[in-house]
């Protein structure tokens, strides 16, 4: 494994050097965001590469670990795949899942037997360490209604590739759109050994899960919108892989993704705009919707599966039915039990996420438009609010 040191030097130039005329231009805000995120990020991977070579002395044994017909669920941004993701990570029997505090502060062997170590003592001491943590969490649950985010519960593991320095997220998150655009093309666009090394740490991230504990006969379960323009990547690394690609009508996703990213750029930047940067919405959202169905469509129908996003939220149970049947998946009782319930929850949600096209600075036709293969081969309503 190698950290990618080539793109966290450029990008934290373009941060320090080269922010006059964007988003990332350096306030007063900016640079303690920068500040904290340096002290954090530098501390996090400090320990990080160094638990990843204990777990080359102490626990070489993750490296025999198969990832067997991993589950991965793409798409675009905003178009159902938390929901789905969250949904069928209930099923125990079949699958495991990363959770968030496993993804960014403890992806190694060696993190999860400390962490399970340091739990146990705390339980013998009262808790403290627990309470305060969950009291945390419970913050960082209460403080974003577009994407429920909590560290305990599964989340994408694209966050795992933050530690290897070659992520989309790193140009999204320092506010330089066109240091992710290469991400937004990964099978075309990403030379063949940095994705051969990106692919290679993200499997043996894998292994590390499912040797830390010690799981046997169950599918890795992976939600990636980023992993989207991964596809052909995917099955190369993971030839049994299974994949799912969600869709949504581009009326509802485009404007709900620019809604998305403009929060989380106010919330790390000063942005003078509302909705910053949306040549680069329309140009990764335009990608996601035809690239991977085009490829997905060159795999054997066993390891691939379209769903349309509007049929999953009517009736999960009977979309999940046939995820099952067509992955030869069995549901077991309890599992069972789950999809009524969510199924009947479904029928009652109603997001609190609010935006419109005319809010992002772009009209109805204009979708219809830049988009019009995407409704015809989808049969998206065209006249959808």
């Amino acid at each position: 494994m190698a950290y990618n040191f080539r793109r966290f030097l450029k990008i934290t130039y373009l941060s320090f050097f080269k922010t006059e005329g964007t988003l990332a231009r350096l306030s007063p805000k900016r640079i303690l965001v920068l500040i904290v995120f340096y002290t954090l990020y530098v501390i996090v991977e400090v320990s990080t590469w160094i638990s990843f070579l204990l777990d080359d002395i102490f626990f070489p044994n993750y490296r025999k670990r198969e990832v067997e017909q991993p589950l991965f669920i793409v798409g675009n941004p905003r178009s159902g795949t938390t929901f789905l993701h969250r949904l069928i990570a209930k099923d125990e029997a079949n699958f495991t899942s990363l959770r968030l505090w496993q993804i960014l502060f403890a992806p190694s062997v060696t993190q999860r037997k400390i962490g399970k170590t340091v739990a146990g003592l705390d339980r013998k001491l009262g808790g403290a360490l627990h309470k305060i943590l969950f009291k945390i969490d419970r913050g960082i649950r209460a403080s974003n209604v577009m994407h429920r985010i909590s560290l305990l519960i599964p989340e994408e593991d694209e966050y795992l590739m933050i530690h290897c320095g070659s992520t989309i997220i790193s140009g999204l998150f320092f506010g330089f759109p066109r240091e992710a655009y290469p991400f937004v093309y990964f099978d075309q666009r990403i030379p063949k050994r940095e994705k051969r090394r990106d692919m290679r740490f993200y499997r043996h991230c894998l292994q590390r899960h499912l040797h830390a504990h010690d799981i046997e006969g169950k599918h890795i379960l992976s939600k990636n919108p980023y992993f989207t323009p991964k596809v052909d990547a995917l099955y190369r690394r993971f030839p049994d892989a299974k994949i799912i690609y969600l869709a949504r009508n581009p009326l509802k996703v485009i404007p709900s993704y620019a809604s998305l990213s403009a929060h989380w750029w106010r919330l790390l930047c000063e942005p003078e705009e509302r909705y910053p940067h949306m040549e680069y919405v329309l140009t990764a959202t335009q990608h996601w919707y035809r690239y991977p169905v085009d490829r997905l469509e060159e795999a054997p129908e066993e390891n691939r599966i379209f769903v349309n996003f509007h049929d999953l939220v009517a009736d999960p149970d009977r979309v999940v039915r046939e995820i099952y049947d067509r992955f030869d998946l069995e549901i077991t009782p309890e599992f069972e039990a789950v999809l009524k319930e969510e199924t009947e929850k479904a029928k009652n949600h109603k997001s609190r996420h609010k935006y419109s096209l005319e809010a992002v600075g772009l009209t109805h036709q204009e979708i219809l438009t830049t988009y019009s293969d995407v409704f015809e081969r989808w049969g998206f309503d065209r006249e959808i609010e």
